[in-house]
Formats: structure tokens, sequence, C-alpha cells
């Protein structure tokens, strides 16, 4: 019981004692003042107590739930900028070109912002490999898909190049609408063996402070299938070549 309702009983005690010791139209009307700021003390003791404290933070303590999936992992080895054939497994002089395909999902009954974004490969003796990300590079990227094609009752195949699609961390997520798009990071310090077998993370930090995780668990493809839009048709040879055979 708080002290205001505590003064607001008393007030009604004493109005009931006055009105009793006194009697007459004098007791009444003492009486009844004492009774209606009485009435209005605990009334607005019991409103005061249903409202949220001043600087309460209890939206901080939401549990939020974001599910995180990593749906398609495609790299491409790099070394100077320029694209590299990978002869050795464990060929560290290499930049890794990284492009997940991800699937995000709030299940939080308020809005949520994406505020960062982290991936990282975990070996097994503990330490992690951090990657740069790198955004708003999309159009200078596309997927390359195998289609087949009929001609003359002969079936070949061609590359098809589609466009790929930025994830948008910029907008709120809303509770139960998936997003899905993709994300570009750049490894360095890591072999192609080490990119493939390790266990990576990305994980994505919202607008209170907590942190949802989602693990690659499918084939992570190198050398991928995402090449830079200004291919050439040597390149575009070659990207068949490397589909045909995967």
């Amino acid at each position: 019981m708080s002290k205001l309702q505590l003064v607001g009983i008393g007030v009604l005690a004493c109005g009931a004692i006055t009105g009793f010791a006194t009697g007459g139209p004098f007791g009444l009307v003492c009486a009844s003042i004492c009774l209606i700021v009485g009435l209005v003390m605990v009334v607005a003791s019991e409103a005061r107590g249903t409202r949220p404290e001043r600087g309460d933070a209890s939206s901080s303590r939401l549990k939020t739930r974001v599910m995180v999936a990593i749906k398609d992992v495609h790299a491409r080895p790099h070394q100077g900028g320029k694209f590299r054939a990978i002869h050795d497994p464990d060929q560290s002089d290499l930049e890794l070109e990284v492009f997940l395909k991800c699937w995000l999902v709030n299940e939080t009954d308020v809005p949520l912002r994406i505020e960062s974004l982290r991936l990282e490969l975990k070996s097994p003796d503990g330490s992690s490999r951090v990657a740069e990300q790198i955004s708003g590079d999309f159009r200078n990227w596309q997927l390359g898909a195998l289609q087949e094609e009929w001609k003359d009752w002969d079936m070949r195949l061609r590359v098809a190049m589609e466009s790929v699609v930025e994830l948008d961390t910029a907008l709120p997520l809303e509770c139960g609408l998936a997003r899905e798009g993709w994300l570009h990071f750049r490894l360095r310090n890591v072999t192609p063996a080490q990119f493939r077998s390790e266990a990576m993370e990305i994980s994505i930090t919202d607008s209170l402070s907590q942190v949802h995780v989602g693990t690659a668990t499918g084939v992570r493809h190198l050398p991928g299938r995402i090449w830079p839009v200004l291919a050439t048709s040597a390149a575009a040879g070659s990207a068949s070549a490397e589909l045909a055979a995967g």
C-alpha cells in the first residue's frame, strides 16, 4: 500500500470521527469534505499504480527472437582484385569474396531494427576470423544458373545470369514478415580447406542490443556461381564449364 493511499484512508477516518464527535450540520460538512478528499487520494494512488514509473525500461528487458537462416553460400577466390584458380586446398594467399543468401523472421511483437552484422569462421582451437562486410555493390554481381536449351532435338546447357538482391538492413523487421536477400563479405587469411570445413556463423544485433545467430549447414560453393556483371565471353564460357562440372 502506497503512502498516498495511507494518507487518504487517514483523511477518511478523521472525517468520520469528526462528523461523529461534532454532530450537527458542521460535523456533516467536515465529514463530507474529508470523505471527498480521502476518496480522491485513494483513487489517484490506485491510478498512479497502474502507470509505469518514469524511466521504466521495460522495452529494453523484452526478450526478442529473430530466426536467422543461411540458405546459400558462394565464394570467389581473388588475388590482387582478380579472380584466381585454386591450386591447393591449403593456399593462404587468397581473398575470398563471400556471398550469403539469408532469410530472417522477427518473432517478437515489436518491430526490430538491424543494428549490426558479423560473419565469422570459428576454428576448432577456439580462434575465429571475422569477415569484412561489403555493402551496396550488388549491381556489380550476378548469379549464374544452368538452364536446359533444346535445339533441333539436341539438349544443350547454357548459363543464365540472374540479378542478386541485397538483404534490406535499413527497414525494421516487422513481426511475422519474412525477409530474404544476399549479403557480401570479404575473408582474408583463410585457406579454401578452412572455408569449407570450419563453423560459419552470422550474428545479427537488433535495436534492443540482443544477438541472433544463424549457422551455415549446407554446401559452401568455392568457386561459387556468382560472377562480376561485366564478365567477358571467355569468363561466361568458364562459368559454363564450372557449372557443368559441378
